[in-house]
């Protein structure tokens, strides 16, 4: 009767044995390969967050040079720090669409980055802004402005604790601190409903777009297929279709509010993009 067991000391043994070992070492060499690659895209995925800081620069270092910082401060500060959030709360979804948990380290940086660029933001418009009342009016004399400063102040112990030792310390507190984002996230988008009010489309102000250049239905666009893909029958749904080989029916199916989301996002940067530049020219708006 034929057999694949083989004696120890025979040689299709230790053929068997060093073909075992060769594969092992292809197989640690593909996953250290693998993980290079992901870091070093990670490091690059992590670059535009810097972006929204860099237009500003020129103007800062002019010292509000033609009011550039007066006219246009707002705009590209808190724009930038707008997709940094969005971006940060979109890696959740992301991972549950396509499994690719090595995203996750994107969700913390561009949080901290929604936090640092808020804070400067924060920082320039007291001193810049036109606003009357000094600096208390500058930074809450309006409403939409206090609930972007609030927004803010909320955000400062999740940047202070969004690092690993404090996860350590504060344990399953940490989590509960943490969800704080969804209160931010409403916030957010509150924020953006006071900056320009509820109006029908067209609204001549802004980056000249006639369509949708509103940053609250911006805001709403992204928010909705963020906050479906949070559902836990929709999360389990994906599991399932993902387990049983059929991903294709994941991206089928979302299709449509991919592109919601995606539209959203188009408009934002263009606004990010057509500020930043006005900056970066020290050629701000008549008015």
């Amino acid at each position: 009767m034929a057999t694949t067991d083989v004696e120890p000391g025979h040689p299709r043994a230790a053929a068997k044995a060093q073909t075992k070992a060769a594969w092992r070492t292809e197989s640690l060499s593909f996953s250290a390969g693998s993980i290079r690659k992901q870091s070093l895209i990670l490091v690059l995925l992590r670059l535009p967050a810097f972006i929204p800081l860099l237009f500003m620069l020129r103007g800062w270092f002019s010292l509000n040079q033609d009011l550039v910082l007066t006219k246009t401060e707002a705009d590209v500060l808190g724009t930038g720090g707008e997709i940094c959030f969005f971006v940060a709360v979109s890696i959740t979804p992301l991972i549950t669409l396509t499994g690719q948990r090595w995203l996750a380290p994107l969700r913390r940086w561009y949080g901290i980055m929604f936090a640092v660029i808020g804070l400067a933001d924060t920082i320039t418009a007291s001193i810049t802004g036109d606003f009357a009342g000094g600096v208390i009016g500058r930074v809450a004399g309006h409403s939409f402005l206090v609930v972007g400063l609030f927004t803010i102040l909320l955000a400062l112990p999740l940047l202070a604790t969004a690092n690993t030792p404090a996860q350590r310390k504060l344990g399953k507190y940490w989590k509960r601190l943490h969800r704080m984002t969804y209160v931010i996230w409403g916030l957010v988008v509150l924020h953006l409903l006071l900056l320009d009010g509820f109006v029908p489309f067209g609204r001549p102000e802004g980056d000249g777009d006639p369509i949708m250049h509103q940053r609250f239905y911006q805001a709403v666009a992204i928010s909705i297929p963020l906050i479906v893909l949070r559902l836990p029958p929709v999360r389990r749904w994906i599991a399932d279709q993902r387990a049983a080989g059929r991903p294709w029916m994941v991206y089928l199916a979302f299709l449509p509010l991919a592109v919601l989301f995606i539209l959203g996002f188009a408009f934002i940067v263009n606004e990010e993009i057509f500020t930043g530049t006005m900056v970066l020219t020290m050629r701000p708006p008549a008015n």
